[in-house]
């Protein structure tokens, strides 16, 4: 197992159990005590778990995992949505990505496509960073705030006027959950707030999230599910798709 997949589930199991043993771990993960001991540090220092005599424990029971740890989960999943997201886009739209690694990975399908005079708007200074770097001859709008520790997200008042000046034509949503009763929700109530504002200055609202947001619910409620167009995902889970159907309010909702 790669180290970086080996340290996300680590992370991952930790949450799940709220706490472990490096013994534990060991024999979970196949790796030696000093191995795993070096994994627990690591995710120590990004603020995710907290060491403890024999172990770790989780920091929260919302805990967030950063943008370079997050963007080694899932890539092949995500790689699939940003090629059926990308297919959403016409030339000379005016489209919004909000920040995380799934709309990151858009912002890639983005540039490697034969799409013309895009304005893209973007909280994340790592989607803005990618484009203006890139060879494209995109405009981009930097909604400006202050950007978060390990999301380079940019949130607060400042990030909201911005938002408010545009009329958007559509916004991809990467999101942390996707539940009939939660709706659409976030793990941070700030970049929730982001998120609700671009929404509301939007034409079309498009969710690009994997399959394992389905049936989670996350503190931060974003929107309903009526409120949206399309959901993209790599794979859609049936008992999803047998709930949604039996209300008739979203009978409309797209999952594709």
């Amino acid at each position: 197992m790669l180290t970086n997949d080996r340290r996300l589930k680590i992370f991952e199991y930790i949450k799940r159990n709220t706490s472990a043993t490096t013994n534990e771990l060991s024999e979970k993960f196949g790796a030696s005590g000093s191995t795993i001991r070096r994994d627990l540090e690591y995710l120590a220092k990004k603020n995710l778990i907290i060491r403890t005599h024999n172990g770790a424990m989780v920091n929260s029971p919302h805990a967030e995992s950063g943008f370079l740890f997050n963007y080694y989960r899932m890539q092949e999943e995500k790689k699939i949505i940003a090629e059926k997201a990308v297919k959403f886009i016409e030339d000379y739209d005016f489209i919004a990505l909000s920040g995380g690694t799934t709309s990151y990975m858009l912002a890639t399908e983005i540039l490697n496509s034969s799409l013309q005079g895009l304005t893209i708007l973007t909280n994340s200074i790592n989607i803005t960073s990618l484009i203006l770097e890139s060879v494209k001859d995109f405009q981009v709008i930097v909604t400006g705030g202050v950007p978060r520790k390990g999301t380079y997200e940019c949130v607060g008042e400042i990030t909201l006027r911005t938002i408010r000046k545009f009329n958007i034509d559509k916004f991809f949503v990467g999101v942390n959950g996707i539940s009939l009763k939660g709706g659409i929700s976030f793990s941070n109530l700030q970049e929730s707030e982001v998120a609700k504002e671009i929404h509301d200055h939007s034409r079309e609202t498009y969710v690009i999230a994997d399959h394992t947001k389905f049936g989670l619910t996350k503190p931060a409620r974003l929107i309903d599910l009526s409120e949206i167009n399309t959901i993209i995902t790599d794979s859609i889970p049936q008992n999803f798709i047998r709930e949604l159907s039996k209300y008739k309010d979203l009978r409309n909702l797209k999952v594709i």
